[in-house]
């Protein structure tokens, strides 16, 4: 009797070990997000209060800092979606406001309990429909330090960043802190790209972080142009892209696909995010039978 009372006994101890180290194992990361916002009209887009509310998704807490002010109405809608949010023009990109945020972060004890922190910027229609199986794909790379949506080879392999994450042994070190807080004014726009997106990722990596992207860049290489977000429609039909650039709406990046045909496979994928493009881009843009949906949101 005693002899199964004793092997109970340890088949119980043995079970909640077993069940604190599965516990432990698959423990949610703790995770926080800086967005960096531009309102040239003192406002906030719909799209952005999809993208915020797609972060709180995957994040514990998201800090907004737009390079502009804002109406004062308008920061009510942050309110319920931020745990901190700024509005002073301080004329240093998303890069100042990476900056910003990630001090805000530090200065307030979140870096102490956070695993993870996320940079996004406002340059994107996001998440197409949900960033968690971006996040629970990632997960499996416990090799990678820091990743980001997608890389691009021009001037160098870097990540690009409308969209990065990295891990506390990244924003812990003095060489990211030194980087990020060496973020200054530019006199041009482009600058911010080969001063600060183009070379964080090698110096980085020259101290032994490694990284990757979500998006498979070496499998996308049949796109003939680096910069594979000129290929929206492939990149969310075929590999699960959650973000569309919103510059391929304009002039300022090049697109090789149809806008009509994306934008009619993005409301057959979700309607709402639909609504979120269709109230912005021009008209001509818009397939004749969704422009009656353009504003049944």
């Amino acid at each position: 009797m005693f002899k199964q009372q004793k092997k109970l006994v340890f088949v119980i101890i043995a079970t909640i070990a077993l069940a604190m180290a599965v516990a432990c194992y698959i423990k949610k990361p703790v995770r926080y997000a800086v967005f960096a916002g531009y309102n040239p009209d003192g406002t906030i887009h719909p799209y952005v209060i999809t993208y915020l509310k797609g972060l709180n998704e995957v994040a514990d807490g998201v800090v907004y800092v737009a390079d502009s002010t804002l109406k004062p109405a308008e920061e009510e809608k942050l309110k319920q979606l931020t745990i901190h949010y700024e509005n002073i023009r301080h004329e240093e990109y998303d890069w100042g406001s990476y900056k910003r945020g990630f001090n805000w972060l530090k200065d307030n004890g979140y870096l102490e309990k956070a695993d993870e922190i996320i940079f996004a910027n406002d340059s994107c229609y996001a998440p197409l429909t949900s960033f968690k199986p971006m996040f629970k794909a990632m997960a499996k790379r416990k090799d990678l330090d820091f990743w980001g949506d997608l890389q691009n080879t021009r001037f160098n392999p870097h990540v690009q960043s409308y969209f990065m994450v990295l891990k506390k042994q990244v924003f812990n070190a003095r060489q990211f802190q030194h980087f990020i807080n060496a973020v200054r004014h530019q006199v041009d726009s482009s600058l911010y790209i080969t001063a600060y997106e183009v070379k964080l990722t090698p110096y980085l990596e020259n101290f032994g972080f490694k990284w990757d992207s979500y998006m498979p860049y070496q499998e996308l290489s049949y796109l003939a142009d680096s910069e594979k977000n000129s290929y929206p429609l492939t990149l969310v039909k075929k590999y699960g892209h959650q973000f569309i650039k919103r510059r391929i709406f304009t002039n300022s990046l090049m697109n090789y696909e149809n806008e009509g045909a994306l934008l009619r496979y993005v409301y057959e994928v979700n309607p709402a995010r639909y609504f979120d493009i269709a109230s912005e881009v021009p008209e001509w843009f818009i397939p004749d039978d969704l422009k009656e949906k353009k504003n049944a949101r």
